[in-house]
């Protein structure tokens, strides 16, 4: 099943043009904010990007009109009931799920993959095998490492290739074997930005007859999500990395969930995603979620050219594809930026030829400066980045930078203005030593 195509109007809005890019940005709160004369550059998106204002309102509409408990007699707990079950529905389109009741919500991504590792474990035999990469995540490593001792199952690691930061497809043929039970493997990097060929691995994995668990928190704010034409049997993503608010969100495929045994309380449902969700669901931030679904709805038909009467699927879609081609030209913006900046190396994918390959986040050290000096130096001067291993445990070990403080992260997202771009890349440049030569005016 391929993603359904949004009707198109004669003629949509390029979302990256000046006054366009207003429109968007005027739609973020946070945006707003001032560093001295300059605006607050937001550049830290991969830790969490910041949220529409019609998600701020739906939360507080929430906890004004119909603040209550799952499945009460009584109006507002109804009224609750059905926020949560349209947070579910909505949810289930983002991702191309068949059915609401394959997506379920937890506190986080983390939390949901412990929950389902553990579940999984349970039916694992000493021997059995589990396939994991030294670029993903290490909330999509440490939950099967831990059934390593737990259950005594095998753990098979499939490197990168240093030069461009992308997995060793080689080694993952290798790595797959009758005794594979799991694949585990992230959607894109959270720290090198590289988006990995799943639809692939996932043939691969189902090919050995494993079972397949696909990160998507990097990719969600960045691509269109489509779990049925992915493939896979699981997948797993967090609203926060995506305009919304603090939750993560699990998709499971019906069987799976349903043949699995939760860990819950005996009088929760069996049935899923009730039997995923462990305690009550924090129905504010449903109801937010909502009104950041509401946000990429009209992306969607402002920006992406869906007209009535797309449904919220397609506007969904076309709105992650209207967010792709415009962050398509910042990452072009970027790399060329960034690459004229003296002693800066990038790591991952380079090649602007290749740039569909990749998603706007980008990891680089500075020569003569460690990580964190040039993360605390751009924070003086209102720009948000990171720094160290964010969690990408493994690869910062294979680039061989753990004892170095890891790198520099870039994460841009749709809201980002172009002038953020050149602003970094100056402030780097002044960084980079007193004697570097001025840019060049780009004609």
């Amino acid at each position: 099943m391929t993603s359904p195509q949004p009707r198109r109007a004669d003629a949509s809005a390029r979302m990256s043009s000046g006054a366009q890019l207003a429109r968007i940005r005027a739609e973020f709160p946070a945006l707003a904010r001032m560093h001295g004369d300059l605006p607050y550059s937001y550049l830290d998106g991969p830790g969490g990007t910041q949220m529409p204002r019609r998600a701020i309102a739906a939360m507080t509409d929430y906890l004004e009109r119909c603040n209550a408990n799952h499945e009460g007699a009584f109006p507002t707990s109804r009224e609750s009931d059905e926020v949560l079950a349209e947070a579910h529905a909505a949810a289930a389109d983002f991702l191309g799920a068949s059915d609401a009741s394959e997506v379920a919500f937890g506190q986080n991504m983390t939390t949901l993959t412990f929950a389902v590792s553990r579940a999984i474990g349970r039916s694992l035999k000493p021997g059995d095998e589990i396939v994991v990469t030294r670029m993903d995540h290490d909330a999509n490593v440490a939950p099967w490492l831990a059934l390593q001792e737990e259950r005594g199952v095998v753990i098979k690691w499939v490197g990168i290739r240093r030069t461009d930061c992308t997995l060793d497809m080689d080694e993952f043929e290798r790595a797959l074997s009758p005794r594979t039970r799991m694949v585990a493997v992230g959607l894109a990097s959270n720290a090198v930005g590289t988006l990995n060929p799943v639809a692939r691995i996932v043939e691969m994995a189902h090919a050995a007859g494993a079972q397949t668990y696909v990160d998507a928190v990097h990719a969600a704010p960045h691509v269109p999500i489509d779990v049925v034409a992915m493939g896979t049997d699981f997948l797993v993503c967090s609203p926060y990395k995506f305009f919304g608010p603090h939750l993560g969100l699990l998709y499971g495929k019906r069987e799976r969930l349903e043949q699995l045994a939760s860990y819950k309380v005996r009088p929760a449902s069996d049935d899923a995603p009730g039997k995923w969700e462990t305690g009550t669901l924090p129905g504010e931030s449903l109801a937010a979620l909502l009104g950041t679904f509401g946000y990429l709805e009209w992306v969607g038909s402002e920006f992406g050219g869906a007209v009535p009467p797309a449904s919220r699927r397609e506007r969904l879609v076309a709105a992650m594809g209207a967010i792709r081609e415009t962050e398509r030209g910042l990452a072009l913006q970027a790399l060329a930026s960034l690459g004229e900046v003296p002693g800066l190396e990038i790591r991952g994918i380079v090649d602007p030829a290749r740039i569909d390959e990749r998603v706007p986040t980008f990891a680089f050290t500075l020569e003569g400066a460690s990580p964190h000096q040039v993360a605390s130096e751009l924070g003086k001067r209102g720009i948000a980045t990171w720094d160290g291993d964010y969690y990408a445990y493994e690869l910062i070990r294979a680039l061989g930078l753990e004892k170095t403080g890891g790198m520099v992260r870039v994460g841009l997202a749709h809201y980002n203005d172009p002038v953020e771009i050149e602003r970094l890349a100056q402030a780097l440049r002044e960084l980079s030593g007193p004697h570097s030569a001025p840019r060049p005016d780009r004609t």
